[in-house]
């Protein structure tokens, strides 16, 4: 039941209703019943892993809440009694029994996510390298299925049971609302990826009808339809034909590079689309989830990138995986050792050694932080070196700062003027499209040969109307997809420098309506429904 289905309107629509209409204290309860619904319905196989996830992550929260609770007590009834060296080796002898429940629980969901996800990517990997010793001999892939939504959900509740550990939050006592915390319908598709203090809160709260929140959400409903259906699904034609069967060989180096751009903005408007539509349907109900997507290809940096594109998977690694690394002991000795023993640097000159020491630890963090991002999104290499692709750029530019800014002052470059801003957000977008193309292709090879040919991008087709067609492109997308883009392009502008939804509360109501209407009649008259008219999946369901 993806969301661009008809199936889903009417689900969503009954549920809306019943869920204003059941007695408040069951908003809840309606809530969970409707989530699993809704996940069952895409097949009751997959629901026993989510309650595995589900029940391991409420005990384990709940034994480590209590051991938080218990220590407290204990320390409070014995303040008199315990002496300093008693007291600090009960608390870690407490904090060692909370760890060991931590590292349990993270074992046992993570390992199921690495079963089922990136078990064959090793053992296809580790039959090339034992099939010449073997005489041919290989280690059989098993037959395994991979739930809908396991990399969000497994991540989302990984995150609650270590904010518990850290104290954070408090454990919740009720498993059904743990529940409806992992399995929430709107976000368990693609997110995003929600943190328990935030969002569980909201979800167990009673509500009223509001008119204006569920006008809000109609409206970011119906602009990720609009990205969705109208941009990514029309673009992804052209896109699938470059990508699918070695099909930019028989393309121009123009065209190519002209696919490389729209596989981009499919990228883009397919996930940022399904996200409107979860956080637009989750409004609806007054429920808030967290942004996912702020304009990232107006980026000037990659860091920059990263801190608008899937934000809520890059605050997760920031919080629980960055952090944890460049702050750990034997980090930050590396760190003081390499300041230690770099020279002072001369009057007027860049100290290298004390920048290496102060950026190494955030270097090394990034690379490891987009190695599990590559690894996350998918058990193949092209994800892998496409995480390091970008790891490694953030982590060049970080400890090349120094050289870069002087080189800025050297040429006399007003860092600040909006040329160079704009030639900022020009080469970040281009360095972006490079890992589509990494990201996107089948295998290493046409991944490169794909980028050669994209930098031809002089090289203009002898028949150009012969060669749109045969990308399965029509004559009207021709003017259709500029046109989508540019609205896109001026609504990502206008989102940048205003709050767009209050704007048009101020406009007049045959001008907001009108607007309204003709948002409509883009989705159902231009909107692209896949061969047959069949619902076109989205991008990141495969994560």
């Amino acid at each position: 039941m993806t969301f661009n289905t008809l199936t889903f309107i009417g689900f969503f629509v009954a549920v809306l209703v019943l869920y204003y209409l059941v007695p408040k204290r069951f908003q809840w309860v309606f809530l969970l019943m409707s989530s699993y619904f809704f996940y069952l319905y895409a097949g009751p196989k997959f629901v026993i892993f989510m309650l595995i996830t589900t029940v391991t992550s409420w005990y384990g929260a709940l034994m480590i809440d209590k051991n938080h609770v218990r220590e407290s007590e204990v320390l409070k009834e014995n303040k008199e009694i315990f002496t300093k060296e008693i007291k600090k080796d009960f608390k870690a002898r407490e904090k060692q029994k909370r760890k060991r429940i931590l590292i349990t629980i993270l074992v046992v969901n993570f390992g199921i996510l690495f079963f089922l996800k990136y078990l064959n990517f090793f053992t296809e990997n580790l039959n090339h390298i034992i099939s010449p010793l073997t005489d041919g001999g290989q280690i059989p892939r098993l037959n395994l299925i991979l739930p809908l939504g396991i990399s969000f959900y497994t991540f989302q509740t990984m995150s609650y049971v270590i904010d518990v550990y850290w104290k954070k939050v408090r454990a919740e006592r009720n498993i059904a609302k743990v529940a409806l915390f992992v399995s929430f319908f709107p976000q368990i598709l693609q997110g995003p990826i929600g943190r328990f203090g935030d969002l569980a809160p909201q979800l167990y709260q009673e509500r009223k009808a509001d008119a204006q929140q569920i006008k809000y959400g109609i409206q970011l409903m119906i602009w990720g339809y609009f990205k969705k259906l109208v941009i990514a699904d029309r673009v992804a034609i052209a896109a699938n034909h470059m990508f699918g069967d070695g099909g930019y060989d028989q393309m121009s180096g123009s065209v190519v590079a002209l696919c490389v751009f729209l596989y981009a903005i499919q990228d883009y408007t397919d996930f940022s689309g399904c996200i409107d539509i979860a956080r637009g349907a989750a409004q609806c109900m007054g429920i808030n989830m967290a942004e996912n997507f702020k304009r990232p290809y107006f980026s000037r940096t990659l860091p920059e990138f990263w801190r608008r594109w899937h934000m809520t998977l890059g605050t997760w690694m920031k919080d629980y995986v960055f952090y944890p690394f460049s702050l750990s002991g034997r980090v930050r000795n590396m760190s003081k050792w390499i300041k230690e023993h770099s020279k002072e640097p001369k009057e007027g000159k860049i100290g290298l050694g004390k920048h290496l020491g102060g950026t190494l630890p955030i270097a090394l963090g990034n690379i490891l932080v987009f190695f599990l991002v590559g690894v996350w999104h998918g058990s193949a290499w092209n994800y892998i070196i496409w995480g390091l692709y970008y790891g490694v750029l953030i982590a060049i530019s970080g400890l090349l700062k120094p050289v870069f800014e002087g080189m800025n002052r050297a040429l006399h470059i007003n860092v600040k003027s909006k040329p160079w801003q704009l030639w900022q957000i020009i080469r970040t977008f281009w360095f972006t499209c490079v890992a589509c193309i990494i990201f996107r292709a089948d295998t290493m090879t046409d991944a490169w040969n794909i980028f050669a040919k994209s930098m031809h991008f002089w090289q203009l087709p002898q028949n150009y109307v012969q060669e749109y067609l045969s990308m399965g492109l029509v004559v009207a997308d021709a003017f259709v997809i500029p046109a989508s883009i540019l609205i896109l392009f001026v609504a990502d502008v206008m989102q940048e420098h205003m709050f767009v939804r209050g704007w048009l509360e101020r406009r007049s109501f045959i001008l907001r309506y009108a607007i309204y209407f003709i948002g409509f009649l883009f989705i159902v008259g231009l909107g692209i429904y896949g061969p047959g008219f069949d619902q076109s999946q989205f991008v990141y369901m495969g994560f």
